[in-house]
């Protein structure tokens, strides 16, 4: 499921909620809001996954443990949020081990036949539509923070590059489509490494130890992936993890991945010898 909203839309609004997950996506994202004349941002902060630094960008918080559903939505509705945004992960292990769950999210995860993060975040989401507050995409304000196609870095890619990037995409199309993961490592036309549980950083290491650097690594969305939550992101500790695997080359797919600190990112990229490539995906 994909949602789009007009840029008019965007501008008739001056009251914003975010459900604030783990790492700088977050961050960013208020950071975004303000520069698009946002007024007021409510901010539904998940303890031990949003960084404290959050509550800098709010007019009013509230702190909730993952499991609080019911809390999150009451204190959206206190605050007259209309419109929220959820941006940043919950760190898969919590989704199996320290989240405790309340009635509301109890019943919701009972009745759900698949216990993924993507089922679960997809049911969190109607929760919020059923109670009145629409779910907006999580690339929000940040259009021009989305990869674009082609070459995207000073790096230039080569014939055999396109080869495994290519090869790549094919493998992580099928891997997302079984709700396995979305960024694969390969090299000279083998795969290294399937992103799984344990996330893209993990898979991207992995991958690298095993290809003795020189890798590509692939990553794109789910075929119809719904843009309100779990978008792709590369940033800096996306950067790390490359260098850490000796990447060769890193393909993100254009209009669905989100860079943090774009402009850093790539610099960096240009600087460490990484090239950088944004592909669009045929079968979306």
């Amino acid at each position: 499921m994909t949602t789009d909203i007009s840029k008019t839309e965007q501008e008739g609004l001056n009251t914003v909620g975010l459900v604030a997950g783990r790492g700088d996506l977050p961050l960013q994202f208020c950071r975004c809001a303000r520069d698009a004349d946002i007024e007021k941002l409510i901010i539904v902060a998940v303890k031990g996954e949003a960084k404290p630094k959050i509550a800098d960008y709010a007019d009013s918080i509230g702190w909730v443990s993952a499991g609080q559903l019911k809390r999150m939505i009451d204190f959206c509705k206190a605050e007259e949020v209309k419109d929220i945004v959820f941006a940043g992960q919950i760190k898969p292990s919590k989704l199996f081990s320290d989240i405790k769950p309340d009635v509301r999210a109890m019943k919701l995860l009972w009745r759900l036949k698949e216990k993924n993060a993507h089922s679960i975040f997809s049911a969190v989401a109607e929760e919020f539509e059923a109670s009145g507050i629409h779910v907006l995409p999580s690339t929000m304000f940040m259009e021009d923070e989305l990869a674009e196609e082609g070459c995207l870095g000073k790096v230039k890619l080569k014939n055999a590059d396109w080869d495994d990037i290519n090869f790549g995409i094919g493998i992580a199309r099928e891997i997302s489509a079984l709700d396995i993961g979305q960024t694969v490592v390969v090299k000279n036309g083998t795969v290294l490494a399937v992103e799984a549980f344990e996330g893209t950083d993990e898979a991207i290491k992995r991958g690298g130890r095993l290809g003795n650097g020189g890798v590509t690594v692939v990553k794109l969305a789910k075929r119809h992936h719904d843009m309100r939550f779990d978008v792709p992101c590369i940033g800096m500790n996306t950067l790390k993890s490359l260098q850490e695997a000796r990447t060769k080359t890193l393909a993100i797919q254009a209009g669905k991945t989100i860079f943090l600190d774009k402009s850093d990112f790539l610099s960096r990229c240009n600087k460490e010898g990484i090239a950088v490539a944004g592909f669009q995906n045929d079968e979306d």
